[in-house]
């Protein structure tokens, strides 16, 4: 399925054609480096090994590896999103039958015309959840899903992050990692308008003031950073998270707080426009 990206980057938001065979070499060394620190591992193309439709339909899809834009996971089961991107859409029908393969329950299926992808969304501490009103997000996508969460107890705090006209989603500009650290870029997250909603209550605020509040550790990146996907972390333990190669500095800083990176060649991969946090949609954590 790289093929059809490789022949249409544009349509299918690849930054240029890949090296087919060093993309997947590098996508199984992220996936042996995610076993080998003892994370369970679950492959879409394995979950549809029975459902002929849905794995013919996977190969229709060269964006499926980015697995975090489709959906994202509660303990009520998983939401579903309609993509932002048209090209993506197709993704979504295969993740579904991936979680109904997997025993997943669907708590919140979108549909048209909303929009949002995975990529936009994070669960933060303190039963908190952060959205991005993005390019392809709408904010009834936003409104449905803080709703939902707030009116079935997932979270007791929803922030959303009206995101300047350009980014496409919040992890290439924040992300959470280990031991309450909130690395984040200034240049965008420090103008961003907040909007927090709990479910009596809404009132409008800064984003990145509220983490100070909350004694959060704030990580600050370059500009070049960002551009080299810095924000986009995978935490995966109280103290392990991965990376892409590269972003010296930034490593340094989280071993400084005690944090241990596993980094894998992102050559290839970042040319699809996404990081290690996109290539992996968290079904359990414990």
């Amino acid at each position: 399925e790289l093929g059809l990206a490789n022949a249409d980057p544009v349509a299918h938001h690849f930054d240029q054609p890949v090296d087919i065979k060093r993309f997947i070499s590098d996508h199984q060394e992220l996936v042996d480096a995610l076993q080998e620190a003892g994370v369970e591992t679950l492959l879409v193309r394995d979950l549809l090994a029975d459902n002929k439709v849905a794995l013919e339909q996977s190969y229709r899809a060269p964006n499926l590896v980015f697995v975090r834009d489709s959906s994202t996971m509660t303990n009520n089961g998983a939401l579903l999103f309609r993509m932002g991107l048209p090209s993506r859409r197709v993704e979504t029908p295969v993740i579904k039958a991936a979680h109904e393969a997997n025993g997943v329950p669907v708590a919140l299926e979108m549909k048209a015309p909303d929009s949002f992808e995975g990529g936009g969304f994070a669960l933060l501490e303190g039963h908190t959840a952060a959205a991005g009103l993005c390019d392809r997000s709408t904010q009834g996508a936003l409104d449905q899903m803080g709703d939902y969460l707030l009116d079935s107890k997932l979270v007791d705090l929803w922030v959303q992050l009206n995101m300047p006209e350009g980014i496409v989603h919040i992890d290439g500009e924040f992300c959470e990692l280990p031991g309450k650290v909130a690395l984040i870029h200034p240049e965008v997250m420090e103008t961003v308008p907040a909007i927090f909603r709990t479910r009596k209550e809404r009132w409008e605020g800064s984003f990145t003031e509220w983490l100070r509040e909350e004694n959060w550790d704030i990580l600050e990146i370059t500009d070049q950073e960002c551009f080299d996907m810095a924000a986009n972390f995978l935490t995966v333990d109280k103290d392990l998270a991965f990376h892409y190669t590269g972003n010296p500095r930034v490593m340094q800083e989280c071993k400084m707080r005690g944090i241990d990176v596993v980094q894998i060649p992102g050559e290839e991969l970042r040319k699809g426009m996404g990081g290690i946090h996109c290539m992996t949609c968290p079904v359990l954590r414990v």
